[in-house]
């Protein structure tokens, strides 16, 4: 009984060294946590209950562009802006209130007004009694991962010459707007545009000048656009349109707008002559006809249109 009751008190005295009391372990900055942390690549902080840091590695201090002394005792309101630091504040409360683990990302801005994207790793630690006592975070900055993100994705949706949407983007758009009109939400209409005689401006000015010309065709439909319309790049040097939430009148009217605006709009070339581009377009509408079928009647319409000597709006 004697040799249990000594092998149970060195248990208990082993279990006491190997669990200390974490809030007062880190709150004392022990010289071998703090080396074993700065050894780290990555951005670790600590803080208590209240939200007050209690330490950092080298890799945050870096990363704030704050020193670790200048971090130690303050809070979030202490150091950051009222907006940041009340996004950083929720989060923290979100963990005390469910502790556990928590990952989240964000964009950020540092001290110097760079625009980062962030990803939290946070998790939170209790004292002796079983409370919870603060968290512990890591950062990983994934700002470079998500700039790839979003070229990857313009280049997935956008037509790289124009900035219009490309024809698989644009399309997929449509096919929602049309989804909406099925169901009676909306009126709908498709225009295709067709740029006038546009070999003749590549074989007499080159593909260079053809490539601004698309361009400058581009800027001035966006600059007439309505916020609800749809431009696309459809292939070449045609263009359609997806109108939504306009009457068959309306959107005839709208045709015209574009044909007109491109008709008294001029390029200017590198030698200060001007180069007046045209489009002929046809309009198709929808009466319960699937897109590829508006898509094709507008088609048809745009080869009607020139036929009439270009430069012309023609419906279905």
């Amino acid at each position: 009984m004697k040799n249990n009751s000594s092998k149970k008190a060195s248990s208990n005295l082993v279990s006491e060294l190997i669990q200390p009391d974490l809030l007062s372990f880190l709150s004392n900055n022990s010289p071998v946590l703090q080396l074993m942390i700065d050894t780290l690549p990555v951005p670790i902080f600590y803080k208590d209950i209240a939200g007050v840091y209690l330490g950092c590695n080298k890799a945050f201090e870096e990363f704030i562009k704050l020193t670790r002394k200048q971090l130690i005792g303050r809070s979030v309101y202490e150091l950051f802006d009222k907006e940041l630091a009340d996004v950083y504040q929720q989060a923290d409360q979100a963990l005390f209130d469910s502790p556990g683990n928590q990952v989240y990302e964000k964009q950020i801005k540092s001290l110097q007004g760079d625009d980062l994207f962030v990803k939290f790793h946070k998790t939170s630690f209790m004292d002796t009694d079983g409370n919870v006592a603060g968290l512990i975070g890591v950062i990983f900055d994934i700002t470079e991962q998500k700039r790839l993100e979003a070229v990857l994705t313009k280049h997935a949706t956008l037509d790289d010459l124009t900035g219009l949407y490309n024809r698989r983007e644009g399309l997929r758009q449509g096919e929602i707007h049309h989804k909406i009109a099925s169901r009676g939400g909306s009126q709908l209409a498709v225009f295709m545009l067709d740029v006038d005689y546009f070999k003749q401006v590549n074989d007499r000015y080159g593909h260079i000048v053809g490539d601004k010309a698309l361009q400058f065709i581009a800027k001035k439909l966006l600059s007439t656009s309505r916020m609800n319309d749809v431009l696309i790049r459809y292939g070449g040097e045609e263009f359609l349109i997806i109108v939504s939430g306009t009457s068959e009148g309306d959107a005839a009217v709208l045709a015209e707008y574009y044909r007109e605006t491109l008709a008294n709009s001029a390029m200017s070339l590198d030698d200060g002559k001007q180069l007046r581009l045209t489009v002929s377009i046809g309009v198709s509408y929808f009466r319960q006809q699937n897109l590829q079928t508006m898509i094709h009647q507008a088609d048809t319409a745009l080869y009607e249109a020139k036929g009439r000597n270009r430069n012309t709006v023609c419906s279905f």
